[in-house]
């Protein structure tokens, strides 16, 4: 990781650019997994206003990753749930070590705060990258994106 790169705690000046590298990282890096229907149901779902809530829950840390000045990716931590919501690199950001760094992070957050182990839903594009970090798949889940869209994702567990 490059002295160029900073963790930190969103602020809520960061949604737009949370949502430019989430918006990104559905379009150009699921495309690889999943199809044009799934993609556009899960867009629909993300705004700019939907990090407010994590940003000002107690139970959720939601912190990102600055990349030579701007903010390249996020991750979304649920304490209560032992649950990662979201973890997600801008695709021109890729191999920088930007994900490993989040994830880092996200694991260092739960173990602080007491938990021992986190999970999470892992698009069927990151399953190999979360293997690489030891997360077991406890096996496939479909979660709905809307009323007719499911997404297909692979459900994993680390012990902390």
């Amino acid at each position: 990781m490059s002295l160029l790169t900073v963790l930190r705690p969103a602020r809520e000046n960061d949604a737009k650019f949370i949502y430019n590298s989430h918006r990104h990282a559905v379009q150009f890096t699921c495309i690889r997994s999943y199809n044009e229907e799934v993609l556009k149901a899960w867009e629909a779902l993300l705004s700019p206003d939907i990090y407010f809530e994590a940003m000002h829950d107690k139970t959720k840390a939601l912190w990102v990753v600055e990349y030579k000045g701007s903010i390249q990716g996020f991750f979304q931590l649920d304490y209560t749930e032992a649950q990662l919501d979201a973890l997600y690199v801008h695709p021109f950001s890729h191999n920088q070590g930007l994900g490993t760094a989040l994830l880092q992070r996200a694991e260092e957050l739960a173990a602080k705060a007491g938990l021992s182990f986190l999970k999470l839903y892992a698009s069927m594009n990151s399953v190999g990258f979360y293997h690489l970090f030891g997360y077991q798949s406890l096996g496939s889940a479909v979660l709905p994106l809307n009323e007719s869209v499911k997404i297909k994702c692979e459900l994993m567990r680390k012990y902390l």
